[in-house]
């Protein structure tokens, strides 16, 4: 967004005439402080815009390298049907073009067409594939339509292209590497055929033909030759770059974690939360199993069990709970026929001074054992 805003302050300037000060920003190196690899998302986030690390002259070298291999080889039938493309339209009677016989002027036309197709297809043809074959081998199967997408800033200049950063440089010296190796090449090539080049007025067409046709294919073929053994160092300097240019901060590693994995302090919440839920789980389980639930009688809910074939020294707590939980308990014990006692002191005591699981404690033995004697009591009474 900041960009776009930039973007068309800047073309509000151009239309005014105006001139804008010259922002110093573009001028300014790369953001320090990125030192950290790019993320598996982050290298996914910049293929599925279309940017991927590859070497332009690798494709062309192959395309190149390719269409000069099959040149040379289908050299004398495209010789041949050059050859008869223009004895057969040279020798044409032209008048069907001046009169208004418009069918045997398409037709000529059409027949002309198809005859140069058939000789520029095949060229043609295996340039394409060649081409697809060379960014596939780089990059893989990939097509973004984000590419394509219209920008405002891209016609914004970027004057870092033209400073001397690392990228530059190298372009200029690979430049320069790739013209001064073709040049000796040419240089080597055109030297051994020069003097019979001189003394090709002497001879006749065909033979003049043949050895320039002969120079040029070892030229082509020595050029290509040249970019594509520059192009594979070329390839892996790309590789470099990308991943340079996508180096990340390490707060920006730790923020691209934490909406990955979440933030520690919400996983960590999330799994006290799970551990409640699975102590609640089990506690509700354990209700059943008790002895009485004492209760406030809404807000607080109690179980303990007595287990006497153990000679336990008291009653343990196996369920205790507030509001909603104390509701799921005195629900459960009515279901169960668990016996429930209201003791509002009682059960707060309980509920506030004694953990689940643990005895209670010997200050509240009287209060406790005068609920059990009562309920043993009563079930005596039941029984007889």
């Amino acid at each position: 967004m900041a960009a776009m805003n930039r973007s068309l302050i800047d073309i509000e300037w151009f239309l005014r005439g105006g001139l804008r000060p010259l922002d110093l920003q573009l001028f300014a190196a790369e953001d320090e402080g990125r030192t950290e690899l790019p993320t598996e998302r982050r290298r996914r986030e910049e293929r599925d815009k279309g940017n991927v690390p590859r070497s332009q002259d690798l494709a062309g070298s192959v395309v190149l390298l390719g269409t000069v291999i099959l040149l040379f080889f289908l050299s004398g039938l495209i010789f041949y049907q050059s050859r008869s493309l223009f004895e057969r339209f040279l020798t044409l009677d032209t008048s069907a073009f001046y009169s208004a016989d418009l069918p045997l002027a398409r037709f000529v036309l059409t027949s002309m067409f198809w005859e140069t197709a058939k000789i520029v297809g095949p060229l043609l043809g295996v340039g394409f594939l060649l081409a697809i074959l060379g960014n596939v081998t780089q990059v893989g199967l990939l097509f973004s339509a984000r590419t394509l997408e219209f920008k405002l800033e891209r016609l914004i200049p970027d004057f870092k292209r033209v400073l001397p950063t690392r990228r530059t440089m190298y372009n200029l010296a690979r430049v320069m590497v790739q013209f001064l190796l073709i040049g000796f090449a040419a240089y080597l090539i055109i030297i051994d055929d020069f003097i019979p080049m001189l003394s090709t007025s002497d001879t006749d067409l065909a033979a003049a033909l043949t050895l320039f046709g002969w120079a040029s294919f070892k030229l082509l073929l020595v050029s290509a030759v040249i970019l594509f053994v520059l192009s594979v160092p070329d390839f892996f300097y790309q590789r470099f770059e990308f991943m340079e240019n996508l180096k990340m901060t390490i707060s920006e590693v730790k923020r691209e974690r934490r909406e990955e994995e979440g933030d520690p302090l919400i996983r960590q919440r999330q799994r006290e939360r799970g551990y409640e839920l699975r102590k609640q789980r089990d506690m509700l389980e354990a209700v059943p199993s008790a002895d009485v639930v004492i209760t406030n009688p809404t807000h607080y809910a109690v179980a303990l069990g007595w287990d006497r074939e153990q000679r336990s020294q008291a009653p343990v707590v196996v369920a205790k709970g507030k509001d909603h939980i104390a509701f799921l308990i005195r629900t459960i014990a009515l279901k169960n026929e668990v016996p429930i006692q209201e003791n509002p002191p009682l059960a707060r005591t309980l509920y506030n001074e004694v953990e689940l699981g643990r005895e209670i404690p010997e200050t509240l033995y009287r209060a406790v054992s005068a609920i059990f004697a009562r309920l043993e009591k009563y079930a005596t009474g039941v029984r007889n």
